[in-house]
């Protein structure tokens, strides 16, 4: 897509974003303060959840023990979301001995439901979604989207992008690596 029509898309979103909040700040120290900070993820427990596949089985982090995981939190109203999923296709499928991508819905059940049986003989990645939220939470999810968390065979954290861009992208594959050849 070329270049001049994403950037005046972005700008028309904040456009968009100022009429809805009344301005935007001049400055980056000028914008309001969010809550008291969570601390940083650093580490995921084994048993963490992950969501629940198509059949209601309910995913967990030791279900892919030896493996480096990317847990993706992403939404199909979501364009930068859209964008992303092919790129994460392509990881998994690169590194299926060594990697899982778990792509975690955060829409409602029926809509889950649609886009896994649309999205199923497409890709290679495990399909999720959150009723409860339990896995946002444990993944310290800040809401926005797309929201990716890569993991280390120990479930240390190695790396947390969000939002979409090509750097954004180089960043990813940069951090995947770096896991799968962590020792």
């Amino acid at each position: 897509m070329n270049k001049e029509i994403v950037d005046r898309r972005g700008l028309l979103a904040w456009a968009g974003l100022a009429a809805l909040t009344g301005s935007l700040p001049a400055h980056a120290e000028d914008a309001p303060k969010a809550g008291p900070a969570r601390p940083p993820l650093e580490r995921v427990a084994t048993d963490a959840p992950l969501g629940k596949v198509l059949d209601g089985k309910e995913l967990k982090l030791s279900d892919y023990e030896g493996k480096v995981v990317v847990v993706n939190f992403w939404a199909s109203w979501c364009g930068y979301c859209r964008e992303e999923f092919p790129y994460l296709d392509k990881l998994q499928r690169a590194a299926a001995d060594r990697l899982q991508v778990v792509s975690v819905n955060t829409e409602e059940r029926d809509v889950f439901r649609k886009l896994s049986r649309a999205l199923a003989e497409h890709v290679q990645l495990t399909l999720a979604y959150d009723p409860g939220k339990a896995c946002q939470e444990t993944f310290k999810a800040p809401g926005s989207l797309p929201y990716t968390v890569v993991l280390r065979r120990d479930r240390s954290v190695a790396g947390i992008k969000t939002g979409w861009g090509e750097s954004s992208l180089k960043g990813l594959v940069d951090m995947v690596n770096a896991a799968i050849t962590a020792a």
